[in-house]
Parts: structure tokens; C-alpha cells; sequence
């Protein structure tokens, strides 16, 4: 039988705010995005994830960084930075056998949610961005996919809120984000490729 989950590590106006100045650097300047992230208190996935807080918790996400709230963050100098905050989800003992999101410090799950509750988390981090960079540039919608990018054109990168299937699940969970991209460096990987990039960024 399977049990449906919605999980949250919550984008809070502090993260927002360190988001927000992390999208001012050249993000293939891996010592000044390296730098930031210390001064914000980003620690290093590796030390995190060794720390009292994860004894006992099943796998853990990789990624480059972990945010005192608990984000996972992959930022590897391609030129993004990628942050999930929230998990679409079923454990039915194939993929998962149990909820690996719910035990993760700074996470919450909710048995029984589902897509409602998914796309009210979206639309608060949404709304979080509009408050402080007003309107987005663009929403574009998949409605047979249930995907949406909400992008702002910021001076050197985009800022994507986005949801969607999650690849590491090989798109049998979603996931929603924020993600941060370069306008600029020519091997930054944006959602859907080409035609993605010269949307948002001109």
C-alpha cells in the first residue's frame, strides 16, 4: 500500500536574503560564491552531514552545502546553485521503503499530502521572491507535466522557482527549488535547455 508525502524545509525571509546575495556574484567565481556562503553560515556538505544532528538519519542527499535550516545545496562552479526545499513523494517499498525526508533535521513531512499541499509551498516561496524583487519576469507552465518555472532577470544571474519531476528519482518524485543560474557562462545548465536560456535571460 502506498503512502503519499509532501516534505518542507521552509524558505525563510533570512534565506531569501542570503539567496538574494549570492545571486549578485559571477557564480563560476568559486571563491567569492565559497566565501559568501561562509559568511552566511553555510557549512560544508561533507562536515554537516558528520555532525551530531545526522547520526542515525537514512541517506542523506549529496550535495556541496547545507544552509543552517537544512537545505541540501549543490553549487559546483558550473555557474548555478541549486536548493530543494520541498518533496512530492510516495513510500510504497519500491523506491522507498520508508520516509527519508521526515527525519532530516530541519525537514517536516506530512502523510497524506499531496499535490495541494506541494503547490501552496511553491506558491509561498514564490510569493517570498515577488515580495522582495517584485513581478517575475515569467511563469511558464507544463500543466500535463504539473511543472512551473517562475524566473526573475536579475543583473548577472535568473532567479527559478521551480517545480517539477525530480532526476535523481528518475522523475518518480518532485521536487520544488530555488535556483540560481548565470545569465553569462555558457555551460550553465538551464532547465530544458536552449530555448530555456534565451527566454529568461534576454
Amino acid at each position: 500500500m502506498s503512502e503519499e508525502y509532501v516534505a518542507l524545509c521552509p524558505v525563510t525571509e533570512e534565506l531569501v536574503s542570503q539567496l538574494l546575495a549570492l545571486a549578485e556574484l559571477d557564480l563560476t567565481d568559486d571563491d567569492a560564491v565559497e566565501e559568501r556562503m561562509r559568511e552566511t553560515g553555510w557549512p560544508d556538505w561533507s562536515q554537516a552531514v558528520r555532525g551530531p544532528a545526522y547520526e542515525g538519519t537514512p541517506d542523506v542527499p549529496d550535495a556541496t552545502h547545507v544552509t543552517p535550516q537544512g537545505h541540501f545545496v549543490t553549487c559546483d562552479g558550473d555557474g548555478s546553485l541549486h536548493l530543494p526545499f520541498a518533496y512530492l513523494y510516495s513510500v510504497d517499498g519500491g523506491l522507498l521503503d520508508e520516509d527519508c525526508w521526515g527525519t532530516l533535521p530541519g525537514w517536516t513531512s506530512q502523510e497524506g499530502a499531496w499535490r495541494p499541499e506541494f503547490d501552496a509551498h511553491f506558491a509561498t516561496v514564490v510569493q517570498r521572491f515577488t515580495d522582495r524583487l517584485g513581478l517575475p519576469n515569467h511563469d511558464i507552465r507544463q500543466p500535463k507535466y504539473d511543472t512551473r518555472y517562475v524566473s526573475w532577470r536579475l543583473e548577472h544571474n535568473v532567479l527559478i522557482v521551480g517545480q517539477g519531476p525530480e532526476p535523481l528519482s528518475y522523475h518518480q518524485f518532485e521536487d520544488a527549488h530555488v535556483y540560481l543560474v548565470s545569465r553569462t557562462a555558457k555551460d550553465a545548465p538551464f532547465p530544458d535547455g536552449e530555448e530555456m536560456r534565451a527566454l529568461l535571460t534576454t
